[in-house]
């Protein structure tokens, strides 16, 4: 199988001025260029720039998919626009982390899974989708965040033995803080647990102490504007005229600090391992009521066939006495499966065995038949 590379980036507060994207453009003989978006792929051979740099320097969203197992997504966020001390706490090493790139500040979320992940997905069009993730953090919104901290740790938990006497043990590390609205994850949230490939069991685990989204109130900036000084109004009305990126957000964000609440941390964090058992437990709950729907929708079909079991053999007899074609053996045979498992289900299976061999007998001449038959067992 041969290599493949995906890079897409896009911006969001501003369009490419047209020496950007010629600029863009000289990156990659391979890349195409718009004023909003840059796309590359490789079949062999790698980008020979820092991604990461280029985000930062250009772009404001950043998603890459190589068919070994790794994914990433990236934001570029003007500096002091986000609470890095916040968002520091669902970071790791290899995962998910913040750094500081001139004035502005880009957050990756990176996974690797050695065996390849399960789905190869569809990468046109998904950037536009995970892009809308960036507001919400630039709001506090820190669901993607957590999401993230839960893969990242599966991921981790892979190379770890539980040993629950061990207090330094990987399993005992306490959730970071818990986000509102686990339960209610939106089109974009889903599709980043989707990119991802984020265990849904281990996310209705860790949902279930997160309390309900509480619809936001719009803000009334009216009496908020006037804690402002008359400098920093002059500063945030030239940035808004020269159409400087961030420069909204960032007057929001400052206006809404004067009467921003203290926030709260988590109460009683769960441990990683408590979140690993209770996503089990669901998962073997739902196992079994896959299984009881399985069995009951089993019975409903054997009871119906029941009703017509004397006309399905017929209709076995007028295939087998009116055709010699590859379909028609196929169909027979399909009915007999059906007729099968209806004698398995009526403890007949005695009945149906005389009544197969008896066809096989009438019909032995018919090779392709008989060896269809006894692939499975009948004859």
């Amino acid at each position: 199988m041969s290599e493949y590379q995906y890079y897409e980036w896009q911006t969001l507060d501003r369009p490419l001025t047209a020496d950007e994207q010629t600029a863009v453009n000289n990156l990659s003989s391979h890349i195409d260029v718009t004023s909003s978006q840059a796309i590359v792929t490789y079949n062999w051979g790698d980008f020979k720039h820092d991604p990461i740099q280029v985000l930062a320097k250009y772009f404001d969203a950043y998603l890459y998919i190589a068919n070994w197992g790794t994914r990433r997504l990236a934001f570029r966020f003007p500096k002091g626009l986000v609470d890095v001390d916040s968002i520091e706490r669902y970071c790791d090493e290899d995962h998910v982390h913040i750094q500081t790139i001139g004035n502005v500040q880009a957050l990756e979320f990176e996974m690797n899974e050695e065996e390849g992940f399960d789905e190869w997905i569809e990468e046109r069009g998904l950037l536009s989708t995970l892009a809308r993730l960036r507001d919400d953090i630039l709001q506090g919104d820190y669901r993607a965040l957590y999401l993230a901290w839960l893969k990242a740790m599966s991921l981790e938990s892979g190379y770890y033995d539980e040993d629950e006497d061990d207090p330094e043990n990987f399993f005992n590390d306490p959730e970071p803080p818990l986000p509102a609205g686990l339960k209610q994850l939106t089109p974009p949230l889903e599709a980043f647990a989707d990119f991802f490939e984020i265990d849904p069991f281990l996310i209705s685990a860790a949902s279930e102490r997160s309390p309900d989204l509480t619809p936001l109130q719009e803000a009334d900036f009216s009496p908020l504007i006037s804690h402002l000084t008359r400098q920093e109004s002059d500063e945030f009305l030239l940035k808004i005229v020269n159409a400087e990126p961030g420069a909204v957000a960032a007057l929001r964000k400052k206006l809404l600090s004067f009467e921003k609440p203290t926030p709260k941390g988590s109460a009683n964090p769960r441990a990683f391992g408590e979140l690993l058992e209770t996503a089990e437990t669901l998962h073997q709950a739902e196992s079994r009521r896959q299984a009881e729907e399985k069995r009951k929708k089993h019975i409903a079909e054997m009871q119906e066939l029941a009703k017509h079991g004397a006309q399905t053999w017929q209709e076995v007899e007028n295939l087998l006495q009116g055709g010699y074609t590859a379909r028609t053996y196929d169909d027979a045979t399909a009915l007999l499966s059906k007729l099968q498992q209806l004698s398995e289900f009526q403890g007949t299976q005695a009945n149906f065995t005389t009544r197969v061999r008896e066809l096989g007998e009438r019909y032995k001449k018919r090779v392709a038949l008989v060896e269809r038959w006894k692939k499975k067992g009948w004859i």
